[in-house]
């Protein structure tokens, strides 16, 4: 393949093409056309080469690029990530330090193998799917610039996989037990699927497009969404994750299972609804900026014993707790905070402490403790008439009515809104405000 012409090393390759040894340059390579025509220079010492340079920024033909792949590969240089990117090649990497350079055909034909601790970057790929097989252990995947409409990672995978920046990618897929990390920021996903126990930090960074995201049940990890849009979050039954939202707009509420475990932070995130199922024992806190830039209503179903920070609501205007719940609930200085339901059996504690609370109604069995000092927007106060609790509050009522079960608290003239009150109770405080008046 080789030989010497004043003193100069030539490289005969496929249809007419050399390479010359530039006289009196130790590390210029000069890749030419049957012509004698330069179409591109690289720098290559120490076996290695650096840089590949299309002549007068022409670039090269997909033919020149497969010529000095082979060329690449029969002489065993070594690519530096930039060169193997001027070629197209994919880089794949093992855990000995030997890389490969794949082709695109070379690269589909081995991504159909099962992996085992490698580091992939992609130079090119186009198709609609790629699927990573089941049990692929130990991978860095670097799908930035795979042309791919979906990803799908079959079960039992343990792999970093980075799609920044991927503009063609509408579509992820996990299947069951995955392990390791995915970073979607910065490209056009607009559907996101975890399976059942994945254990997995997802990241949605600067979204290029509105996304739905569903996670299936035992989740763990780190969810981290910032600047982006989505349709839709629903996450399964018992999640343990670190779930961290921050300036997002969503187009419908976010649901979250029963038994949540993990710690939620909602921060300048605007959408209409947050609800959480039964059994949560999760810390969560919600925030915003300033009013209509976050969330308006909160519901957690039965049971809740976890702790809840909302200190920081602007824009919450409603919270609704289901029965039998004990948790601890901080809503000292919030600003937001209008209606405030406690469904049968609150065993917990509630601090509304200077905040905007208008009315708060607390269910039958009421034994918790309840602390409203300073609330001066506090209109009305439902308590159930058996009730071992504690309620702090400096006030003293303007009129005090029984009705049934319940004791009304009216603390002002002011007369509320009707969405405050469901059809029922919208009647029942419809006659008790007739009555106070």
């Amino acid at each position: 393949m080789t030989e010497t012409t004043d003193s100069s090393i030539i490289y005969k390759l496929e249809d007419g093409y050399r390479i010359t040894r530039v006289s009196g340059s130790r590390c210029a390579l000069v890749l030419r056309k049957p012509d004698k025509q330069i179409a591109a220079v690289l720098d290559a010492c120490d076996n290695k080469i650096t840089d590949v340079s299309p002549y007068r920024n022409t670039p090269l033909t997909d033919r020149e690029k497969h010529i000095l792949h082979k060329f690449v590969r029969s002489q065993k240089y070594m690519l530096t990530p930039e060169a193997a990117e001027a070629l197209n090649l994919s880089v794949l990497q093992y855990d000995d330090g030997r890389e490969e350079y794949l082709s695109e055909r070379q690269l589909q034909k081995r991504l159909k193998e099962r992996l085992l601790g490698v580091r992939l970057k992609i130079g090119k790929l186009k198709r609609h799917t790629l699927r990573i097989p089941a049990f692929s252990k130990g991978g860095i995947y670097n799908l930035s610039k795979a042309e791919i409409r979906k990803l799908v990672i079959e079960k039992n995978c343990d792999l970093l996989i980075d799609l920044r920046d991927n503009k063609t990618i509408e579509a992820l897929r996990v299947h069951e037990n995955f392990t390791g990390s995915i970073n979607m920021s910065r490209n056009t996903v607009e559907s996101i699927e975890l399976a059942n126990n994945c254990r997995c930090d997802l990241t949605v960074i600067d979204s290029l497009k509105c996304f739905n995201l569903i996670i299936a049940d035992v989740y763990s990890g780190t969810l981290n969404i910032q600047n982006s849009c989505f349709h839709s979050v629903g996450i399964g039954f018992y999640c343990y994750a670190v779930i961290k939202m921050r300036n997002n707009w969503g187009r419908r509420d976010i649901h979250i299972g029963d038994s949540f475990r993990g710690n939620l932070t909602v921060d300048d995130t605007k959408v209409y609804e947050l609800k959480i199922g039964k059994d949560c024992k999760g810390r969560i806190i919600l925030s915003d900026s300033a009013e209509n830039s976050g969330l308006k209503r909160l519901s957690i179903a039965d049971e809740f014993a976890g702790t809840l920070d909302l200190r920081e609501a602007h824009s919450l205007e409603r919270m609704e707790i289901g029965e039998h719940a004990r948790g601890r609930v901080n809503l000292l200085g919030c600003p937001g905070i209008k209606i405030a339901k406690f469904d049968k059996y609150f065993n917990g504690y509630a601090d509304f402490s200077e905040s905007a609370v208008e009315y708060i109604r607390a269910g039958y069995g009421f034994s918790g403790e309840m602390v409203l000092l300073n609330c001066d927007n506090l209109a009305l106060l439902k308590l159930p008439r058996d009730q071992n609790a504690s309620v702090t509050i400096e006030r003293s009522p303007l009129n005090i009515k029984d009705h049934h079960d319940s004791i009304y608290y009216s603390f002002s003239d002011k007369i509320l809104p009707p969405r405050y009150f469901t059809p029922f109770y919208k009647k029942v405080y419809t006659g008790i405000r007739n009555v106070l008046s």
